[in-house]
């Protein structure tokens, strides 16, 4: 797929005016309906819908449209890093993906990072699927993840640490009478081990970095990796989900006003993994980190 074709069309879809988008684009029209097209015929549908009325997106180039923002961001920043990466002075970079936000990460950030041969800069990535994770890391394009236990992989983790999961609940919620026949529910859906609530391991490898959202009838609303679409979900629809309890610290105050946060007796396990193939001048960067981490 020619990157072009994907940025016309990004363009074309925000305006939803041929004339407009070619001017953005400083292409003529014809030129951007070969662009168009183009694209149409290496998706195998169509992302408009044109007639008397003017252009409009399809339901698929709806979802069409943000997957391909998202891809587009991810190019321009894969540009950038190229062309720092070309700079005799370029810093090297160390990538971690979490499954939770990393906290004092501008603390982090401030210490870690003096390598063997220059600058290190640290990249916290979030929103990666258990098996992108893996992929990447066992690649060497990954250098160091968080994810919970126990492991699908032959990979040994570096460290582990324990942490708690809580209920969120919309304020006002009447989970107080259903806490009961809600923690047995929640120990049914997640296939919980040994029912003794004071340590009860949960499997999350259905979803290393996804959040289920539940209504009051146990019925999973969503899964997302997105913390504000969980919150979202949680005050608009009286939904409530289980999270890690570093999860709290990132939800803003404003949304955290409206919750009711229930600690539980329940923990999981994370361990941190650290890529079989580290470039040298990152060895000393992987370990500060660990270092750090353990201090946070």
């Amino acid at each position: 797929m020619d990157i072009r074709n994907l940025k016309a069309f990004i363009v074309l879809a925000e305006t939803l005016n041929y004339h407009k988008a070619s001017q953005i684009l400083h292409i003529s029209q014809p030129a951007l309906t070969k662009k168009i097209n183009a694209l149409e015929a290496s998706l195998g549908a169509l992302p408009f819908f044109r007639g008397p009325n003017g252009t409009r997106l399809t339901d698929f180039g709806q979802k069409t449209l943000e997957n391909a923002q998202k891809l587009l961001g991810h190019f321009e920043q894969f540009q950038i890093q190229v062309h720092h990466d070309l700079q005799d002075d370029s810093p090297n970079y160390l990538y971690v993906s979490s499954c939770f936000p990393i906290y004092d990460s501008g603390k982090m950030k401030e210490r870690l990072f003096l390598g063997r041969k220059g600058k290190v800069v640290l990249v916290l990535i979030t929103g990666l699927t258990f098996e992108q994770q893996m992929n990447l890391l066992n690649s060497g394009l990954l250098h160091i993840t968080i994810v919970p236990l126990p492991l699908t992989s032959s990979l040994m983790p570096r460290k582990v640490f324990t942490e708690k999961l809580v209920y969120l609940f919309k304020k006002g919620n009447d989970w107080f009478q259903n806490f009961t026949e809600l923690s047995a529910g929640m120990a049914s859906l997640y296939q919980l081990i040994g029912m003794d609530e004071n340590d009860i391991p949960i499997d999350f490898t259905d979803g290393i970095n996804v959040f289920s959202i539940y209504d009051n009838s146990m019925n999973l609303m969503l899964k997302t990796n997105d913390v504000m679409v969980m919150i979202e979900l949680i005050i608009k629809c009286n939904g409530f989900s289980l999270v890690p309890q570093k999860v709290i610290r990132s939800i803003p105050v404003q949304y955290l006003d409206l919750l009711e946060v229930l600690k539980t007796d329940m923990e999981i396990d994370f361990g941190i993994l650290c890529s079989p193939v580290i470039d040298y001048d990152l060895i000393n960067a992987v370990e500060l980190f660990l270092l750090l981490f353990d201090n946070m």
